[in-house]
């Protein structure tokens, strides 16, 4: 079957627990169906929303910020947090501060943006070369999965000119991206660090991220509000009633193909269930679909919405944010 591209924006906060099941839980999903179709391809489209845009920095302890959203139920969603978190080898901790995600989803958006400006130089010849960024730390010259340097060849050959090959997606686990998103959840939720503080962001931009070449250049950038990354997090805080008309009401939740809506943390076999009907989608529109009805997922010209229901595995913004 040729290649096919399963593409999913995910509205996510990263100050929600269930936002970071709902990762690993896609994360493992997608290993699984890439396993079973190589000619898979993801790409993720982060989305932010905040829950609580109008908080300050450090603003409440993460436990209570918790209690603040689920109230009295709160002993048991920390009981089936921690469940679903070992099934993925993560121990929350809730002591901390946390705050504001404002500037965390700067530095989401900039590592797709940096993702982006890689897919964009990738050389069409061997002359081709990317646009210098003063502010990214340049890559090591070789890393162990790298053929080593050769010498230059000092025989002539014959080049013959070959029809392009169509690029693949990268793998989604080795954007910038899913890095960014990887530590600033771990840092958070395993580690106790505070989202919100624009001292731990800046450190994390440059080491372990590498957004940045020094901590001043990433303040500099996390105090602008004129960067395409801020001016996205700031449209998307107001964009609530678009949200809506996709079914996107609490976090974390993903639109499929701009077609499918899946809500809450769901487990792999919910995944299987999507990404089979965008191939099935995928196959019909190629030409490709057999016999059956299964083509007819091509077509459908409203959002269906998968695992949707009064779903205790999301974030809602209380009131008073």
């Amino acid at each position: 079957m040729p290649r096919f591209t399963i593409e999913i924006d995910v509205y996510s906060d990263l100050v929600c627990p269930w936002c970071y099941l709902g990762k690993e839980a896609l994360d493992k999903a997608i290993a699984i169906y890439k396993a079973q179709h190589p000619e898979a391809d993801f790409k993720l489209i982060w989305k932010p929303y905040l829950l609580w845009p109008n908080v300050g920095v450090s603003a409440y302890e993460r436990g209570a910020g918790l209690r603040a959203i689920y109230g009295p139920n709160t002993p048991a969603v920390l009981d089936r947090l921690a469940r679903f978190g070992a099934q993925y080898g993560i121990e929350f901790r809730w002591d901390g501060k946390s705050g504001n995600s404002r500037d965390a989803h700067k530095l989401v958006l900039l590592a797709m943006e940096r993702d982006a400006a890689a897919a964009n130089a990738t050389p069409s010849s061997p002359t081709a070369t990317p646009a210098p960024d003063h502010h990214h730390r340049p890559p090591p010259p070789s890393s162990p999965t790298e053929p080593p340097n050769q010498p230059p060849s000092t025989t002539t050959t014959k080049t013959t000119t070959t029809p392009a090959a169509v690029p693949l997606l990268p793998p989604h686990t080795s954007t910038h991206q899913h890095r960014t998103l990887t530590h600033l959840f771990t840092a958070s939720f395993q580690h106790g660090a505070d989202l919100s503080s624009r001292a731990f962001l800046a450190r994390a931009a440059v080491e372990p991220l590498n957004l940045f070449l020094t901590e001043a250049d990433a303040l500099a950038y996390l105090a602008r509000d004129d960067t395409p990354a801020a001016r996205a997090v700031d449209a998307s805080s107001a964009s609530a009633a678009a949200r809506l008309r996709v079914g996107v009401g609490a976090v974390p939740s993903y639109v499929v193909q701009s077609r499918w809506q899946v809500g809450g943390m769901q487990g792999e076999d919910i995944w299987m269930g999507v990404f089979e009907r965008v191939r099935r989608a995928s196959a019909a529109t190629s030409g490709l679909n057999g016999s059956g009805n299964g083509g007819d997922d091509a077509f459908l010209p409203e959002i269906d919405h998968f695992a949707l229901k009064n779903n205790p595995d999301q974030c809602l913004a209380t009131s008073n944010a």
